[in-house]
């Protein structure tokens, strides 16, 4: 996605979109990216909990970080695919139990 296309109020952390607070749910800047990030890692839109990203900093290629391990793309802090996958699981089970 282009520079153009992604709004100020959001970042991009590792291929996936949050609000500026690190939300991919934001009642206060009024964003969801997870129908977005879903498509990114090549799953269908579906209802689940928001994703938050662990505390960021910018380095000097303009790319957030993760402030534990000090990477773009630290997998351990920013392993999308996988936190995706247990959102849905669990919001699968949800709706199963209901």
């Amino acid at each position: 996605m282009s520079d153009a296309a992604v709004a100020s109020s959001e970042v991009e952390i590792n291929d996936a979109f949050f609000c500026k607070h690190f939300k991919e749910v934001c009642t206060e800047c009024d964003f969801d990216g997870r129908a977005d990030n879903d498509a990114v890692f090549g799953f269908n839109p579906m209802d689940r909990e928001g994703l938050e990203a662990q505390a960021a900093t910018l380095n000097k290629e303009g790319d957030y970080c993760c402030k534990k391990h000090g990477s773009a793309n630290c997998n351990q802090c920013y392993g999308w695919k996988k936190q995706i996958t247990r959102a849905r699981a669990a919001a699968k089970k949800a709706a199963k139990h209901k």
